[in-house]
């Protein structure tokens, strides 16, 4: 009957000593996204954590509970490409995806044929990206890291930034020769 308590005693102690040890270890998912992100950097991407305006939210999350309205926000990750100098000076943007179309956020300017022009774009992106920007230094892709084949996606982001990136820099001089 000793020995059982004793048992106890130790299996005890080391749930103690090492519960916490053990808690602080990252998850398979926080070991994936630090794997994405590693492989975005690698291949010469920016990731900062961003929230973004949610154009296509449902009507409950635009009200709390108490009834005052909200903005509701997607928790995501800014996949940036820095842009060499651009031509120009476009101005910067902001796109949002909405439940059934690309939409420019607000107080952004985006003439509608540059939209018609980076749409085709945009849409290389994977699904779960929720926002396209523009900042004059760079063009960046706000990506809630969902997808399945998320390891393949990175570099996609990539070629689909750099895309992007140019036909901006197109855009750009083509409003500034008029």
């Amino acid at each position: 009957m000793d020995g059982i308590w004793i048992g106890v005693i130790i299996v005890g102690s080391l749930t103690v000593a090492f519960g916490p040890i053990l808690y602080l270890l990252p998850s398979r998912k926080d070991r994936r996204l630090a794997a994405l992100r590693a492989q975005a950097r690698r291949l010469g991407l920016t990731v900062e954590l961003k929230s973004v305006r949610n154009p296509g939210a449902a009507a409950k999350e635009r009200v709390t509970a108490g009834g005052r309205p909200r903005e509701p926000m997607h928790a995501s990750a800014r996949y940036a490409l820095t842009l060499n100098r651009m031509p120009g000076a476009a101005s910067p943007w902001r796109l949002l995806r909405s439940a059934r179309d690309w939409i420019a956020d607000e107080g952004t300017e985006l003439p509608v044929e540059w939209l018609a022009e980076l749409r085709p774009l945009i849409e290389t992106l994977p699904d779960d990206v929720v926002a396209v920007d523009f900042g004059g230094r760079s063009v960046g892709c706000y990506w809630l890291e969902r997808s399945p084949s998320a390891a393949d996606a990175v570099a996609e982001i990539k070629s689909a930034l750099e895309a992007i990136g140019k036909q901006v820099a197109t855009l750009s001089m083509n409003a500034e020769a008029r």
